[in-house]
């Protein structure tokens, strides 16, 4: 379809609900097909969803193992209604066309937390909580969820999965993390290990380190999980009652993972250092809120969980700054390091002492970015 054609439809479609007149403004695209847009009316304002059928999505990384969840509207429509049904506070959909890849949202504004961190008027460990318990009400549901399809399966003579009570999104094993990391080895390893021979033995070794690894990210079980939940994609969301509610947005690559993959990834984030006592704050509201998880295997899931991410992250923006020239994510770089290096440091030795032996902190802290003149990163 024709870019022109493409705006009939878009007119069109505005014009059914009462849209059509809005001011339009184009918002940041994020790194996929969706294209979004404020539209303003009076006073009031709301989201375009602008997904073109078929549309191919940027996704170097493995993220969605279920193709037809990057070339259609529906399976984000169908997240929105699952989250909605499990407690979570995200935009809602007001009007929808499917068949044209078309969705008119809720405009929760632009207080994300990260803005709310940078305001300084807020404390921040009353965010984290927001943050938390949202999480909190979010596994609740997801075990009650579970713990239903489970009971109704097995009066069938069948085994409950929690993926057949989250029917559509993908459900995470070590194969699929695996997968993901082939992106650290391919995008952002070469970049810190310019020889062959030598990357290729350093990718044998830290291949075998996974072994012991992947499987332990599971150790707590899994449940549902947004796979990007940090500050970027958290806001604050006015309530009738005057407080603020904790709104999520970006959940469309959610999936069924490791059960601490979401809070590793809120106080673990690359962006912006959380501090260790909110961490470990955190962790024993979000512990104390289900008694019946095993701290022990818990924190090392944990542990596990948040290197794996951060490697797949180093990968992310290797590929980022190279392909795409976007050298402002290798800001977050040395943060990817401490993270990772910390929960080695914490649970597996043998993985700090690979990135030692591998990637010494002048590597790490200044990878190259292959260009005419093959030049290091300098931070800036």
């Amino acid at each position: 379809m024709s870019q022109q054609d493409r705006g009939s439809v878009i007119d069109g479609f505005l014009d059914q609900h009462g849209w059509g007149s809005a001011a339009r403004e184009k918002l940041v695209d994020d790194a996929s097909a969706r294209k979004y847009f404020r539209l303003g009316r009076g006073f009031e304002t709301a989201l375009l969803m602008d997904f073109p059928p078929n549309a191919v999505s940027i996704d170097p990384h493995g993220v969605s193992d279920i193709p037809e969840r990057l070339a259609s509207i529906a399976p984000v429509l169908q997240t929105t209604t699952l989250f909605t049904d499990l407690g979570w506070r995200v935009p809602e959909v007001l009007a929808h066309d499917v068949a044209n890849g078309l969705a008119l949202i809720e405009d929760f504004g632009d207080l994300t937390f990260t803005r709310a961190l940078a305001m300084g008027s807020i404390v921040p460990a009353s965010l984290y909580i927001r943050a938390t318990d949202a999480l909190i009400t979010l596994h609740r549901g997801c075990d009650v969820m579970a713990a239903g399809a489970a009971g109704a399966n097995a009066a069938n003579g069948a085994k409950g999965e929690l993926s057949q009570a989250m029917a559509g999104l993908v459900t995470y094993q070590p194969a699929n993390l695996r997968r993901q990391l082939a992106s650290f080895g391919r995008d952002y390893l070469p970049l810190v290990i310019a020889d062959d021979a030598r990357r290729g033995h350093a990718m044998q070794e830290f291949d075998d380190l996974l072994d012991h690894v992947l499987p332990q990210c599971f150790d707590a079980g899994q449940t549902i999980i947004h796979r990007d939940y940090h500050v970027d994609n958290l806001m604050l969301v006015d309530t009738d009652d005057g407080d603020a509610d904790c709104g999520i947005i970006d959940f469309q690559d959610a999936a069924i993972g490791p059960r601490p993959y979401d809070l590793v990834s809120l106080l673990r984030d690359v962006r912006h250092d959380v501090g260790i006592d909110i961490e470990r704050t955190m962790m024993a509201r979000y512990l104390a809120a289900f008694p019946e998880i095993d701290e022990t295997a818990f924190n090392r899931a944990y542990i596990a969980t948040g290197m794996v991410r951060n490697f797949r992250i180093l990968g992310r923006f290797g590929w980022l700054a190279r392909e795409s020239g976007k050298m402002r994510y290798l800001e977050f770089v040395p943060r990817c390091w401490e993270l990772i290096l910390r929960g080695a440091q914490q649970n597996l030795p043998e993985l700090a002492d690979w990135v030692e032996n591998h990637i010494p902190a002048s590597a790490r802290l200044a990878p190259v970015i292959p260009n005419d003149n093959s030049q290091p990163w300098t931070g800036k």
